[in-house]
């Protein structure tokens, strides 16, 4: 039961004052933005620079962004002028997306909402977007590779056994909610299966590209560009 007792903190207010006074909190700039990270939220490494240099993204687009971590592909894409959502399952990410949101508001021409939840749980049945974005959780997984703790890393970068149980479930929610003309675009992993991957986007009706490539030590990086 929720309380009216305004003398009473609720556990957002709790976690917020917490994240405010943590000191591990690092502080980074990129293209204009301020982006503040946390340690429970996925720190943006390469594929992320990768996934933002692929994506194109015009002034006026609506786009989803998926699992957006600390917000910044998503706050790019708001930069620019795009009516955006994003969403995170992770309440870390979610407060700190909100943060940077705050932080970088005076910069962004278009608009920013961000969303906790899985997946397209978070959205109204008849919501369509002109581009939709996701980092998964990519790296194939055993379960003694999984490091524990609070659990919110591995939920970041676990893929599954094959490496795409994120993935394929995110090919398959995107006929409900990507416009006809609309491009998605995702991070791959040749750690992964990608006749796997291929086979799954074909049976799901849709075309796919690969838009950027990338070699990192033994593992090549992907950024898929899916359509109708």
């Amino acid at each position: 039961m929720k309380s009216k007792n305004h003398n009473v903190e609720s556990e957002n207010d709790i976690f917020q004052k917490n994240f405010k006074n943590n000191h591990s909190i690092k502080t980074f700039h990129f293209k204009g933005l301020t982006i503040e990270i946390h340690p429970e939220v996925y720190e943006p490494a390469e594929d992320t620079f990768q996934l933002i240099e692929a994506v194109e993204v015009k002034e006026g687009d609506t786009v989803l962004e998926i699992g957006t971590g600390c917000g910044i592909v998503a706050l790019e894409c708001a930069r620019i002028g795009a009516e955006v959502i994003c969403s995170d399952l992770n309440p870390h990410a979610v407060t700190l997306a909100k943060q940077n949101y705050l932080i970088n508001k005076p910069s962004l021409k278009g608009s920013f909402e961000i969303r906790q939840g899985d997946l397209f749980s978070v959205l109204n049945k008849d919501e369509k977007f002109d581009v939709i974005i996701f980092n998964p959780p990519y790296l194939p997984t055993q379960p003694e590779d999984r490091i524990g703790g609070t659990g919110w890393f591995d939920i970041a970068t676990d893929g599954g056994v094959d490496g795409l149980e994120l993935t394929k479930r995110f090919i398959e929610g995107l006929s409900k909610h990507l416009k006809k003309t609309g491009h998605a675009y995702f991070v791959f992993s040749s750690l992964s299966d990608r006749k796997k991957l291929d086979e799954h986007i074909f049976n799901a009706g849709l075309k796919s590209e690969i838009m950027l490539s990338r070699l990192f030590n033994h593992e090549k990086i992907d950024i898929y560009c899916i359509r109708f």
